[in-house]
């Protein structure tokens, strides 16, 4: 019997977290899927572990490519009706696709469903801050003007719609699911589940499980495909994305401070610093950890209750 669902998972150099990502698709609660999973050219240990997994998981190869490449070889050898889109550091509660998938099996016109997304840091502890909040869904337009926070991790789709929209642009190896989003919505209407039935990792800190950096040409390409199609630049979403890890540091930092930690608070807004050292608030949270713990925690508290409050508009993606 074929499956309703197939779960898509790129992975370049996971060996640290892939395992983490595949138990997290093996514990859902609906079972009706199968799960592909693409090695990117890594040069890791990943494919031992994936091997691991032999019984469980279709496992392809190809030469690192990015993560577009990687998305669509796996959907043009998996046989769901519906699609989702788990990266290799990321996570998924029990019941992501349950909850999902009953959206697209009760609204024929829904192309594409997302729910919200718990952050975590590298070391994937959990941070009292969610990536999205208390947002309507947007509209084409809405996606043109300003970066929706829509990640591959929280993602399930028609597969009919993937094939209107193209796949993912492999000419991007970032920005590569804010433009296919875009082509997405043109397909049909998006429906917001306002749980955070993922776990997103920001893989950059404290202990970084990638290279940061090196978006330059992708952000050229992403803004001429954006201009070329719905003739309005898109450097609005690359200058959203560049100020991301600084609000995700920051909100780490003020968890560490709200925790007790205050070496691990002091290194993240540092790290926030470094990023846009013209803020006045990043050196106000690192001038916070120099007072006492109670007062700090206090601030810190009050702080990332508004930050729980309002969601973390990170624009970060999990390209590889």
């Amino acid at each position: 019997m074929a499956a309703r669902i197939s779960v898509i998972i790129p992975c370049y150099n996971g060996v640290a977290t892939v395992s983490h990502a595949i138990d997290s698709v093996i514990a859902q609660s609906r079972g009706d899927f199968e799960i592909v999973v693409v090695d990117d050219g890594s040069r890791d240990d990943s494919l031992q572990v994936l091997e691991r997994y032999a019984d469980r998981i279709k496992l392809l190869r190809q030469p690192n490519r990015g993560p577009s490449a990687a998305r669509n070889l796996g959907v043009r050898n998996s046989s769901g009706e519906y699609l989702g889109f788990l990266d290799a550091d990321d996570l998924w509660r029990p019941e992501f696709l349950e909850r999902t998938a009953q959206v697209l099996d009760t609204d024929p016109q829904c192309a594409l469903v997302y729910t919200d997304l718990q952050l975590a840091d590298s070391r994937g502890a959990i941070m009292n801050a969610r990536l999205i909040g208390d947002r309507g869904v947007p509209t084409v337009q809405d996606m043109v003007r300003e970066l929706w926070p829509i990640l591959p991790s929280s993602v399930l789709m028609r597969r009919r719609a993937f094939d209107a929209a193209g796949g993912f642009p492999e000419a991007l190896t970032s920005f590569e699911d804010v433009f296919f989003w875009l082509l997405v919505r043109e397909q049909g209407a998006f429906r917001y589940v306002n749980e955070a039935l993922a776990v997103w990792r920001f893989a950059l800190f404290p202990a970084p499980l990638k290279l940061g950096g090196g978006q330059e040409e992708a952000s050229a390409i992403f803004d001429r495909m954006v201009r070329e199609r719905y003739g309005q630049s898109g450097l609005p979403h690359v200058r959203a994305r560049a100020r991301a890890p600084r609000s995700i540091l920051g909100y780490i930092g003020l968890q560490a401070l709200s925790d007790g930690d205050r070496a691990l608070a002091r290194r993240a807004f540092a790290a926030s610093l470094r990023i846009d050292p013209l803020r006045i608030r990043n050196y106000l949270r690192y001038a916070r950890t120099y007072l006492p713990m109670s007062a700090a925690r206090a601030l810190s508290s009050r702080a990332s209750r508004r930050s729980r409050a309002r969601g973390a508009d990170t624009g970060e993606s999990h390209a590889q």
